[in-house]
């Protein structure tokens, strides 16, 4: 990793805590707090398989992203799901 990566940024100062942060993220998406600070719910990805070639992402709310994700995990099938291998 380069440590010298961002070190030209210009910073401008969050409304909300004073902290330093890019002057990239006022001017470009208009947010005037930090990630820190910003109320905007953070979002995931699920993917969504419409055959072997055509995937897509669905973007949801993060929160609904990991309930999919967990309800998709394989868990086994027939009598080998409650099997313990000693």
């Amino acid at each position: 990793m380069n440590p010298n990566i961002g070190t030209n940024m210009e910073c401008i100062e969050c409304i909300k805590c004073g902290s330093n942060m890019p002057a990239l993220r006022f001017a470009i998406y208009g947010f005037k707090s930090c990630v820190s600070c910003s109320t905007t719910e953070r979002v995931g990805g699920v993917p969504i398989t419409n055959h072997k070639t055509g995937n897509t992402i669905q973007i949801v709310p993060k929160s609904v992203a990991e309930n999919l994700i967990r309800l998709s995990q394989r868990q086994g099938y027939g009598v080998c799901k409650g099997m313990k291998h000693n």
